[in-house]
């Protein structure tokens, strides 16, 4: 049995190439378990459909799978048909991840060439779906997949458990990987994660809907795995893929304790809600001396009725502020904040705030500020409700990026666009921030220095692709 496993084409800001660390936990599993898995992530490598589908003949694969989340779904459908056009119908189809684990019947109905969609938590549902598909048993018995029957209908199997022990997992499979490609701002990286799913029920996540409860990995196993790609594949960097990172004090400290016990430098950042970080105010000299270079923070908006449309409540901006200011300038921690703005409440005035208090954060409160206009991705609450009151615009899933307006409000679709491109304008092109990253460009810390490099990058990334709805940020 030979499985390709495939991150489609895709646009990359220069400043990040992330990996996709689902597909190199699947590939581990596979590979565990003793099948053949190659992997082709043409996004870090820049390839093109066509060398994509040049790469599929040279594997010559029984399983092609790919997925993703809703910008790129339609590249994972168009590569499926291609496999099934130009190479072989013989070859099964199996699309995974967040996308089309809430558009199961939708993809299959839309894309004969798609066989399978493995729904939620994809490592032992793809493990026994390969077994069964080599086999020839019959797929009603695997939990967590939707199908087509010999007859042409839908059928789907019963959820499957999520896997209790997140440590049990080999680690991903990143020899498989062009590993060297991946970067932040210049830095070589790899993810990792610390948990999943998220006790937090944001209205606009996915995250809580894929991953039923929380579940969390052991300090020490973390620990473990990072000094294992340093020692394995050079890399001593790491982004957390988690949504919400250490969201229990107790793991925290002990990550920070057996990072302490490895006594080797490991680098790392991760995402964080403020209200957090705000509770982990005694560790944070500790967290930055034990390898923590930055922290991105969701903030979404200042305004405290849009962030309970957001499922947040208010919060105090000095207390926020002064944390934001403290990690920045006293304990030289890189701070990425996000913004929120394009809900059906937002109107011109509340999106002037928005882009008005990104200028005022960036750069005196943060390294770096990032402006999404909120999408209602499928599965969402988001995207229920704005489905049932007729509210959304189109339903082509190549639009659904963090650079396009789909919600009708009071604020046309176009005019937002207007605002996305103001954002990114108002905030990064000024003096102002042209003499920091000079500043930068001559600083103690290494991560300050690459993202004064990287900086002529992102304004030219934001100035001539500041639209595109397939772009990754990190």
């Amino acid at each position: 049995m030979r499985v390709l496993l495939i991150q489609p084409p895709m646009f990359h800001l220069k400043v990040n190439v992330a990996p996709n660390v689902g597909i190199a936990s699947i590939a581990a599993v596979l590979e565990t378990e003793g099948i053949t898995v190659g992997v082709i992530d043409a996004a870090a490598e820049n390839l093109s459909f066509d060398q994509v589908i040049q790469r599929v003949k040279e594997f010559s694969p029984d399983i092609v799978g790919s997925g993703g989340q809703t910008p790129v779904s339609h590249r994972s459908l168009q590569i499926f048909r291609r496999v099934k056009r130009e190479i072989s119908p013989r070859i099964h189809t199996i699309a995974g991840g967040p996308h089309f684990s809430f558009t199961e019947k939708e993809s299959l109905s839309e894309c004969p060439e798609l066989d399978i969609v493995v729904r939620g938590e994809a490592e032992m549902t793809v493990l026994e779906l390969c077994q069964a598909l080599e086999t020839g048993k019959d797929l009603t018995g695997v939990k967590g997949i939707t199908f087509r029957d010999p007859g042409g209908e839908i059928i789907s199997t019963p959820d499957r458990e999520p896997i209790a022990d997140l440590d049990s997992l080999p680690f991903p499979a990143w020899h498989l990987f062009p590993f060297r490609n991946y970067h932040w701002a210049g830095n070589r990286l790899l993810g990792i994660t610390s948990s999943r799913g998220c006790a937090f029920r944001c209205p606009h996540c996915i995250t809580w809907k894929i991953h039923k409860g929380v579940r969390y990995r052991k300090p020490e196993r973390i620990v473990e795995e990072m000094r294992w790609v340093k020692k394995d594949f050079g890399i001593d960097t790491f982004f957390f893929h988690d949504d919400q990172t250490f969201t229990r004090r107790e793991q925290l400290e002990g990550f920070l304790d057996a990072l302490e016990r490895a006594k080797e430098p490991l680098y790392w950042y991760f995402e964080i809600r403020e209200d957090t970080l705000l509770g982990y105010r005694d560790l944070w000299k500790r967290m930055r001396d034990l390898g923590m270079f930055k922290v991105a923070i969701g903030l979404e908006t200042p305004n405290p009725e849009l962030r309970g449309f957001y499922g947040k409540k208010a919060y105090q901006q000095k207390e926020v502020e002064g944390m934001l200011s403290y990690l920045e300038h006293e304990l030289d921690v890189l701070i990425a904040i996000y913004l929120l703005f394009g809900s059906p409440k937002d109107t011109e005035e509340t999106i002037q705030e928005t882009i008005q208090y990104a200028k005022f954060l960036y750069p005196d409160y943060c390294s770096f500020v990032v402006g999404t206009i909120a999408v209602p991705f499928p599965g969402t609450d988001f995207y229920e409700e704005m489905k049932a009151k007729d509210m959304i615009t189109t339903y082509d899933w190549k639009y659904y990026g963090f650079g396009k307006a789909l919600i009708k409000s009071s604020v046309p679709p176009e005019k937002m666009v207007d605002y996305f491109g103001a954002f990114w304008k108002g905030a990064y092109v000024r003096p102002k921030v042209f003499l920091k990253q000079i500043a930068f460009a001559f600083s103690k810390n290494r991560f300050r220095r690459s993202l004064a490099r990287s900086y002529v990058n992102i304004a030219i990334d934001f100035a001539t692709h500041g639209n595109r709805t397939d772009a990754s940020l990190s």
